[in-house]
């Protein structure tokens, strides 16, 4: 090692990363191609300089190390010698993570190659996959992109909780180590239906239970995703047994992934630029993408040929924490009106709410190409980065080029907000079409069941006829069409049943008027008719879960056979079962969205409710009538409460605040902000006092709402707190504020300090 190496020339500390004897790399004395030999602690940057020019940029950008990219991963051997030792005596790994943490790369670029490296490559069959729609056909793809034809690996295709274990003892061989990678398992939980994460589940959990030493099951998730293991135990022992929570990298870690890549290219980096790069990355909370995707750009802005990248370089594209969302305001403002209005639908595709959380999606790249310009746009979105597209079982795909895109360009921040309710929408339609094709192939009567009605119905087409869902994918467009058919087949069955009623009224009024009282007789045949139709009508009606209209027509059955003093089974057996199954008692309708919480006032005489629409509703329980509409929240609404005098109502909301209002008149009386996620529930104690709150931000809060929300009383509490602030000698405070809250609450004079 040189006296000045440069790693000691750009503020690194050797001393921290020597081993017994000459320094090799992070790890000690390591020979072979994983565990890299670092040139930047080898040779001073003058010697780098005299190297072979290599003018291609060594970093990665936005896209995902893979197991090719091993040679350009620096900084975390640490990890993976802990990680391979880890897997000589476990089979299973739960990698957690925050997003941008770079847990697949460690994996791919790091674990594998190493991995590769002990076991031997001809051993090692990797087998990488993402869940997506259904994990088993991702494991099928997987299978055909490694040795294995259609035929063996088709057996991967069966939905089923044996699948994953035949798989392995149908095509593995005896002295191959097998490597199951599952990238983003939360996609079982944002893409997968409930049907196939269930079976998959399960069948994960038999092949993990079998604890096959040459079958390594390896998992990368997103930390802020452990919540979604709830529902599924086998899950949370897995997680207790076999995590590892992935720390983010220290500066001599960042060093050695900043500067290395570029060193082994012959560049070094102008004095103070990489502390002033690491600073940058840790303000923006640490996201390994972004860096890359910085270091990326600075390097094709630079003058390469220069063999030094240079600090006026970094600050004109805007650093870490403002380069990429300059970059892709740079290509966007290149578009003209109608390919901005082309590329937000596409971005609009790709994407994806897990609460309030955006989430990148995965679509077929063939549905942008339908329409020229649209695919112009496509392309070049593709070109710069912006989406990445990838080849999978046979068809292409696209999607965003990482989720950063999502969190730190404003323009796709507008766009998720503006668009909330369509996405929303979107997602609940592929998941229940997915749901509905699945049981087509099995149950046709049992899929119609499936299909969609109502409200939902009427807001999905008419997002269609606005074009605002213009690319849906077929099976999608196929479950809106069989819903429209299946909504008209009953409204014409309702409209021809109707027609046989009056049909059948009117005959017996023409008998009646004809045939005196041998008409009378067949009158009341031809009534007492209707009063059997009608009751046969209620019960199809129960079986709609109409309730309220069952009653309707069972009653004027029952109207008919009490006005004739006689029985009828059908009619007596009709309002039996609607009084043995009743529920519904009142419909109350008028919300534009998904009501996402009701309550009752303490008195029972109003009824409020809150929306996904973003509004309140106060009902008049005896009538039904709407009292009035309260708007002020800019999200969802996701719980309300009357206080216990009935006086004042809480609302917490997806926007991440609580709002009190006058329940007489609708004004609203203040905002508590302090939550940094959406609010899921609201509630008062009972004195009125104390406002809970409990958010998808893990905590609960309490408020302390006191008596009196009036101006004069939040004025002396005020007051009160900062009082010995304004009357200590050395607050700072200006002589002529001292005296601010003389006269104003609870304390007159406060002693010194």
């Amino acid at each position: 090692m040189t006296d000045k190496s440069y790693y000691s020339e750009i503020g690194g500390d050797v001393k921290g990363l020597i081993g017994d004897g000459e320094f090799k790399g992070i790890a000690g004395d390591i020979s072979g191609g994983v565990i890299n030999q670092y040139i930047i602690t080898q040779k001073s940057g003058v010697e780098i300089q005299s190297q072979t020019l290599i003018t291609g940029s060594p970093y990665l950008g936005l896209r995902k190390f893979e197991v090719d990219d091993k040679d350009r991963f620096f900084g975390r051997d640490n990890w993976i010698i802990e990680l391979t030792d880890y897997l000589k005596q476990q089979n299973v790994l739960l990698l957690l993570g925050a997003s941008g943490s770079g847990k697949s790369s460690l994996v791919q670029a790091g674990l594998i190659p190493k991995l590769k490296d002990d076991f031997g490559a001809n051993r090692l069959v990797n087998l990488t996959f993402v869940p997506d729609v259904n994990p088993f056909e991702s494991f099928y793809g997987c299978l055909l992109a490694n040795r294995y034809k259609q035929s063996q690996a088709k057996l991967a295709q069966a939905v089923k909780e044996e699948t994953l274990i035949k798989v392995v003892e149908e095509l593995k061989n005896n002295s191959d180590l097998w490597f199951i990678f599952i990238d983003q398992f939360e996609e079982l939980f944002t893409r997968t239906p409930k049907t196939e994460r269930d079976i998959f589940i399960k069948s994960l959990i038999k092949l993990i239970e079998n604890n096959n030493s040459l079958v390594k099951i390896v998992m990368t998730m997103r930390a802020d995703f452990l919540d979604k293991l709830s529902p599924y135990p086998s899950l949370g022992k897995i997680h207790d047994q076999y995590s590892k929570m992935l720390t983010d990298m220290d500066e001599s870690e960042l060093r050695l992934a900043i500067a290395e890549p570029a060193a082994r290219n012959g560049v070094i980096f102008e004095k103070g630029l990489i502390n002033q790069i690491i600073a940058d990355f840790y303000e923006q909370a640490g996201s390994l993408p972004l860096l890359q995707y910085t270091l990326d750009l600075l390097w094709q802005k630079n003058h390469i040929q220069e063999r030094v990248l240079n600090i006026k370089t970094y600050q004109e594209i805007g650093g870490v924490t403002g380069a990429l969302e300059k970059q892709a305001d740079k290509i966007y403002s290149q578009f003209n009106e109608q390919q901005r209005k082309a590329a937000e639908e596409i971005f609009l595709e790709l994407i994806s709410l897990e609460g309030k959380e955006a989430v990148s999606r995965r679509a077929d790249k063939s549905s942008f190409e339908q329409e020229e310009m649209q695919k112009e746009v496509l392309y070049q979105l593709i070109d710069n980065r912006l989406l990445v597209s990838k080849g999978e079982d046979g068809k292409a795909t696209v999607e965003v080029a990482h989720e950063e895109l999502l969190r730190c360009w404003q323009v796709l921040q507008d766009l998720i907000r503006e668009k909330e309710e369509i996405i929303v929408l979107r997602s609940r339609l592929y998941a229940d079409a997915k749901q509905w094709d699945d049981l087509q192939k099995q149950d046709a009567v049992k899929a119609s069941s499936e299909l969609w009605g109502g409200s939902k119905l009427a807001k999905i087409v008419e997002f269609q006829k606005n074009n605002s869902l213009p690319n849906l994918d077929p099976v999608a467009i196929e479950f809106i069409k069989a819903s429209i058919s299946q909504a008209e087949r009953q409204k014409n069955e309702k409209i021809r049943t109707a027609r046989r009623i009056a049909v059948v009224s009117l005959v017996a009024v023409v008998v009646s008027s004809s045939l005196g009282w041998m008409a009378w007789q067949k009158t009341r045949q031809a009534e007492f008719n209707q009063a059997e139709s009608l009751g046969r009508y209620s019960l199809s009606l129960l079986n709609e879960h109409k309730n309220l209209e069952a009653f309707v027509e069972a009653i004027k059955a029952g109207k008919i056979l009490q006005k004739q003093q006689t029985y009828n089974k059908e009619v007596t057996n009709a309002l039996q079962e609607l009084l043995n199954r009743k529920s519904e008692r009142n419909r109350l309708e008028g919300h534009d969205d998904f009501v996402q919480s009701v309550n009752f006032s303490p008195d029972g005489k109003t009824l409020v409710s809150g929306s996904r629409d973003k509004t309140i509703k106060l009902w008049n329980v005896e009538t039904g009538q709407e009292i009035r509409t309260l708007k002020g929240h800019d999200s969802g609404v996701g719980s309300v409460n009357f206080s216990p005098d009935g006086k004042t109502l809480v609302s917490g909301s997806w926007d991440k605040t609580i709002k009190l209002w006058n329940v007489e008149t609708g004004k609203e009386i203040r905002t508590l902000k302090g939550h940094y996620s959406f609010v899921y529930s609201v509630n008062f104690s009972p004195d009125g006092k104390t406002l809970v709150s409990g958010s998808d931000d893990k905590t609960i809060k309490l408020w302390n709402l006191g008596t009196d929300w009036g101006l004069s009383d939040l004025m002396g509490r005020s007051c009160d707190w900062v009082r010995v602030y304004l009357h200590n000698p050395n607050s700072g405070v200006r002589e002529e504020d001292r005296g601010l809250c003389d006269g104003i609450g609870g304390k007159s004079s406060v002693s010194g300090f």
